[in-house]
């Protein structure tokens, strides 16, 4: 057996056996119907087809679901969106959609307006990858990778993304907040198995289970999945060369209703993933084939939140604190990686973050509603690495830098804010925040936020706001001495390297929405001024990537929204215009050789996301039993740098991605639903290429994948 073959199998019996720990503690004897049928943005409601409750399951007391929805809609109330762009998915919209509940939430987001995918697969809302993701409205904390190109859409109920002039409740981004409301046994008795697969070697089982006993509630879910196309293809061909990967992942989430009032949640996950390192086929360096060529990479997460809530007389309180740690670990094909990369990187990198997340809201009479809240979270990373390089001078051969790095950071925020309604019409929103984080890439800010909502007329809803932003440098788990790789096959072109500084932002956001009966269209505009403007670029051989800073960033766009849906048929589309550059590159400037240092000094660089057009549309029908849908994304192309002293030239291809699914449900096992899906990814088969080595998003060629058919067996119990 192949070393990348027994890494991977080590994940997957680590990944089986951790899926296995969360249903252990969840485990219950209670089956029943899951919950398919309800109608776009807002929380699936139940049914199971089958109007006779004859399977003897318990199911829950209505006093203790009237409480529990009283307790969703304070808990609700906590978070503000007032003012900002706000776009949901419920379960059952997801559902109907190419790929289903098996979708990553990549593929979700991608869906809603001003989100794109960067060259390393994480999204970008607005050109940033700063995003904050909450589940139950409670922050989950940060890893080594963006959640979202390893959360699946199964455990959400409700997927909202809330961009824009941001209210002070939210801090350190300015991408958005994506907030993942889970399902819950509150509603759904019962449980799923899943069998999906198809082209490129895809095969994903998964089941959920859901169920009460007493005031207590659970739900539970897992999956594996083995695919032979896991990270972005360095080629257009249909076979990912070397891309195989197995990933897990488990969700459990319990509550217990202490009375009326007051609930206590706990929330625990598990992911671990093992992928290849792709590469193209047809190289050859000092004798060695690319088809030869190895290395590949593992990362994994586990997390755990606490959270106690309270309403009670108009004030909602909730305490949550937080856990998590996560590793990854790049494991080399030394002699590949030497010939075809000129390095091999042996790293470890562990993260251990805690927080505690206090907020509440009082309903000061009817036109006040005041928010606060205090966030402090520490985080500390530790990595072992080992870099081979080929020494060129005095010297020859090879010649292994070892090192260990650790970073530490504390993150301190506290806001306050009123929602005052001075008109029937009329709601304005305006806070104030405080930020606090230590260590390199830290600072101290203050944020002032206002957001004004008007509604003139029925149906018609303008909006307006201001936040002033900070953002801190990314923690970075590798201390950087560009001359250490001097006389090497990894010299760089400049031998200083500024730490990368906190980012602020003046941010402006307007809007308007107009509802015609059963069709929603909306406009929303945005404008940014950046100083110290976060931007990333990668090692050459596309594995890390190194934050630096411009000294002024601009950013700006429109985005246009249309949503549709009449009896059995729906519909919505999107389009982004946007543009977001920066000046004068002042941090992490080893990669960077000084004619681009100095040509960035007086010209504007497009950011390594800045896709200037994007969109996406869809179509969902359903008669009876049956339901077809069609998704599509376009993107205008990533920008490419050039080798010499400009670092903005032109950009990659433009591309469509078409997708089509077809649900049919029966009645299986003990009359319970049976749905059977065929799913058809990239119909087209239009070849996508993403970044083609040049650009500074991605240090290597990237490829999408080519067309795939799958399949799949959803049963409910």
């Amino acid at each position: 057996m192949k070393q990348g073959e027994t890494s991977n199998v080590r994940v997957k019996e680590t990944m089986w056996l951790g899926t296995a720990a969360l249903a252990m503690v969840m485990a219950s004897e209670a089956y029943a119907a899951q919950a398919h049928d309800a109608p776009p943005v807002r929380a699936a409601h139940h049914d199971d087809d089958d109007d006779d409750d004859d399977d003897g399951h318990p199911v829950q007391s209505g006093e203790i679901v009237v409480t529990a929805r009283k307790l969703d809609s304070a808990r609700a109330s906590v978070s503000a969106s007032l003012g900002a762009s706000t776009y949901a998915l419920s379960n059952d919209a997801i559902e109907k959609r190419p790929s289903g509940e098996a979708a990553n939430l990549v593929n979700v987001l991608m869906q809603m307006p001003g989100v794109t995918q960067g060259g390393d697969s994480a999204i970008r809302v607005r050109g940033q990858n700063h995003v904050q993701y909450r589940i139950n409205n409670i922050i989950l904390p940060e890893g080594l990778s963006d959640p979202a190109d390893t959360l699946r859409a199964r455990f959400a109920d409700r997927i909202e993304l809330v961009t824009g002039a941001l209210p002070a409740q939210y801090g350190l981004q300015t991408g958005g907040v994506v907030n993942i409301t889970t399902k819950s046994g509150v509603y759904e008795h019962g449980g799923e198995v899943e069998l999906y697969g198809g082209t490129q070697g895809r095969f994903e089982p998964a089941f959920e289970l859901a169920g009460s006993s007493g005031n207590t509630n659970y739900y539970l879910s897992g999956s594996y999945l083995h695919s032979d196309a896991g990270l972005p293809p360095a080629d257009r061909n249909a076979i990912p060369l070397h891309d195989r990967t197995d990933q897990g992942d488990g969700l459990a989430y319990v509550d217990h209703i202490i009375d009326s009032a007051s609930r206590v949640a706990l929330i625990l996950g598990v992911s671990g993933d093992a992928l290849q390192t792709p590469h193209p086929r047809g190289l050859v360096a000092s004798g060695l084939t690319s088809e030869a060529w190895g290395g590949e990479q593992r990362k994994g997460s586990q997390y755990g939140m606490l959270s106690y809530q309270r309403s009670e007389d108009g004030l909602t309180l909730q305490v949550a604190g937080f856990l998590n740690h996560a590793s990854r670990r790049l494991e080399p094909d030394q002699a590949g990686d030497l010939a075809f990369n000129g390095i091999a990187r042996q790293y470890q990198t562990n993260g251990l973050s805690s927080g505690l997340q206090t907020e509440a809201v009082y309903a000061l009479g009817q036109q006040h509603h005041l928010r606060a809240g205090l966030l402090a979270t520490w985080r500390q990373t530790k990595t072992d690495a080992v870099e081979t390089v080929l020494a060129l001078a005095p010297a020859t051969g090879t010649l292994a830098l070892a090192g260990r790095f650790s970073a530490q950071r504390l993150e301190t925020g506290v806001y306050l804010e009123d929602e005052w309604k001075p008109l029937d019409r009329l709601t304005l929103n305006y806070g104030l925040r405080l930020d606090r984080v230590t260590g390199q890439g830290g600072g101290n800010a203050v944020g002032p936020r206002a957001n004004l909502v008007w509604e003139p007329i029925q149906g018609t809803t303008l909006h307006a706001g201001y936040a002033r932003y900070f953002v801190p440098a990314p923690q970075r788990d590798d201390a950087i001495d560009p001359s250490r790789f001097s006389g090497t096959s990894e010299a760089l072109p400049t031998q200083s390297d500024d730490p990368a500084r906190a980012e602020k932002d003046d941010y402006v956001d307007i809007g308007i929405s107009q509802k015609l009966d059963e069709l929603t269209l909306g406009v929303d505009a945005y404008w940014r001024r950046a100083t110290n403007l976060l931007d990333e670029a990668w090692t050459s051989d596309g594995l890390l990537a190194r934050s630096f800073n411009y000294a002024r960033g601009h950013g700006r766009g429109v985005e246009f929204s249309a949503t549709w849906s009449e009896g059995p048929i729906s519909a919505w589309g999107n389009l982004s215009v946007s543009w977001l550059d920066g000046q004068g590159i002042v941090s992490g400037q080893s990669p960077f050789s000084a004619s681009q240092i100095t040509w960035t000094a007086s010209h504007a660089v497009a950011a390594a996301s800045d896709q200037r057009l994007s969109g996406s549309a869809g179509l969902t029908w359903h008669s009876g039993p049956l339901r077809l849908s069609t998704d599509a994304t376009y993107g205008s192309g990533l920008p490419r740098s050039s080798s010499n002293s400009v670092l903005d030239d032109g950009r990659m291809p433009a591309w469509v991605q078409l997708n089509l699914a077809a649900v049919y449900r029966v009645k299986g096992l003990r009359h319970r639903p049976l749905d059977l899906r065929v799913d058809v990814t990239n119909a087209l088969d239009t070849p996508r290429r993403v970044q083609d080595g040049s650009s500074l998003a991605g240090g290597m060629a990237q490829w999408g994948g080519r067309r795939g058919v799958f399949v799949g067996v959803e049963q409910s119990f």
